[in-house]
């Protein structure tokens, strides 16, 4: 067995030193990572969690209405007028459950990665007129005038190789949010348009805005302005969320213009997607439209 001298025997233990040192290094750096990875996961069960909660509230709570509302009904007792008011009721819940279902079904696809893009020919105009329209007993309960003024096209309206159903749910939250958010009376503008290359969609509300501040909470999943049993709208807050995640997948742009008391306006910003798309077929909610559209400003 050789024998160390002073010089070698330190230069033995710096290297032993060094060595130990490096291993409590990476120790802490896999902890680290171990520990940040461990918060992820409690964080998506987190979500996960709120995600099933929320859900149950926005299918119960309707549904719970609608039983309640047709119990009224089979009794039988009731006038005409009566059974009007009570079938509206029952009209508003259902539509509410169907549109927050649909929401889900969104989220949980988007949060699954299993979303796919399913391209055709869309007409935007017509897309816009179905959303109205179906929301229209909202708009006619706040007493809302929506304008909307589609940008001629050779008197063709206004085409573009999308994804029907996502911009159509896209649509139909900024509508929604739209009509939540405004005041009694107010007004809605939608304005659809091509800018450079681009299908360009806004919609202005005439409500009371938003602070600087608030603009980065609004599209975040299940986040409300408002919390608590005395908040004044109504949803979970998945609708903004939704909206930002399908415009990202399609590779578009949300853009939101804000001021206190003088309402908003979220702008989406998509391009045309490339498709071999029969240029004579048109689709609304997965559903093929032939039809002569017109141009210039519409009071809805």
């Amino acid at each position: 067995m050789s024998t160390l001298n002073d010089d070698e025997l330190i230069d033995e233990l710096k290297q032993r030193f060094d060595a130990t040192k490096q291993a409590l290094y990476d120790v802490k750096m896999v902890t680290n990572k171990l520990e940040e990875v461990n918060k992820k996961l409690q964080a998506s069960e987190q979500v996960k969690s709120n995600f099933v909660s929320h859900m149950k509230n926005e299918i119960n709570n309707p549904l719970t209405s609608i039983l309640g509302l047709t119990v009224q009904i089979k009794t039988g007792n009731l006038d005409q007028e009566t059974i009007q008011s009570v079938a509206t009721m029952i009209h508003g819940e259902a539509f509410s459950l169907d549109f927050q279902l649909r929401n889900i079904f969104a989220a949980a696809e988007l949060e699954s990665g299993e979303t796919e893009i399913q391209v055709s020919l869309v007409d935007v105009h017509n897309l816009i007129k179905d959303a109205v329209d179906t929301f229209q007993h909202l708009i006619d309960e706040k007493q809302l005038k929506v304008l909307f003024t589609p940008q001629p096209a050779d008197g063709e309206g206004l085409r573009i190789k999308t994804d029907t159903e996502k911009l159509s749910l896209v649509v139909h939250n900024l509508l929604s949010n739209a009509i939540e958010f405004n005041r009694e009376g107010g007004t809605i503008t939608i304005d659809a348009k091509m800018l450079e290359g681009r299908l360009s969609l806004s919609f202005t509300d005439t409500g009371a805005g938003l602070e600087p501040d608030q603009l980065h909470k609004i599209f975040d999943r299940f986040s409300q302005l408002e919390v608590g049993y005395r908040k004044s709208h109504k949803g979970h807050g998945l609708g903004l969320s939704i909206t930002q995640a399908i415009v990202d997948l399609m590779e578009g742009e949300v853009i939101v213009d804000s001021t206190k008391e003088r309402g908003s306006t979220f702008t989406i910003l998509l391009p045309e997607m490339v498709a071999d798309v029969d240029a004579d077929a048109f689709s609304v909610d997965g559903s093929d439209f032939f039809f002569d559209d017109d141009s210039g400003a519409e009071a809805f």
